[in-house]
């Protein structure tokens, strides 16, 4: 692509129109993978290759909290939206991501989390 069209590719009002464009596409292909977290672990031992996989669906008054969880093999627990913290268990994460993000909690919405790290 030669300089002119990449300027004339990359105004905000271009950027915007493909943003709307795909949005739908990619809400959609965001929530066919968040309902239940998995995350994977691995190590080596004394010559044997270990693999664990721990699976979390939560849910908060009923609504699903939509994200990524991993651990760590330690067992610390941390979520994308807050990517500086970890934590002992699950509901600690949980009470923290209620805390910090309380306008996602409100009664009626129709789901919890899914928000970008700040």
């Amino acid at each position: 692509m030669k300089r002119s069209e990449l300027d004339q590719a990359s105004t905000p009002e271009s950027l915007a129109e493909h943003v709307a464009r795909n949005a739908p596409a990619l809400r959609q292909s965001q929530h066919e993978h968040v309902r239940a977290t998995e995350s994977v672990r691995e190590a080596t031992y004394r010559g044997h290759q270990i693999v664990i996989r721990t699976s979390y669906h939560i849910e908060v008054d009923g609504v699903a909290v939509e994200g990524h969880l991993g651990v760590t093999n330690d067992g610390q627990v941390h979520y994308h939206a807050v990517p500086n913290l970890s934590f002992a268990s699950a509901v600690d994460l949980v009470k923290q991501l209620i805390d910090t993000f309380p306008e996602d909690f409100q009664p009626g919405s129709e789901e919890h989390g899914h928000r970008e790290a700040p």
